[in-house]
């Protein structure tokens, strides 16, 4: 879903810039390189704890399925 948002004009410029010095196709990519460098937010955080999380053992299980 796309939204409309307004900037000034040399906001708009400096975006252009970042498009062109960054390879991006659209001001929205431009936008989002800045804020995923800027925020440290991974594109995706699908598979981000994988390896991190040990099993459940077999008392959580119960637990879980006895709530």
């Amino acid at each position: 879903m796309a939204t409309t948002i307004q900037v000034s004009e040399k906001t708009r410029q400096m975006l252009e810039m970042v498009k062109r010095a960054a390879g991006t196709k659209t001001l929205d990519e431009a936008l989002q390189r800045i804020l995923e460098e800027k925020t440290n937010v991974p594109a995706s955080m699908f598979g981000r704890l994988k390896g991190k999380l040990k099993p459940f053992t077999r008392k959580e299980r119960r637990e879980m399925w006895r709530d």
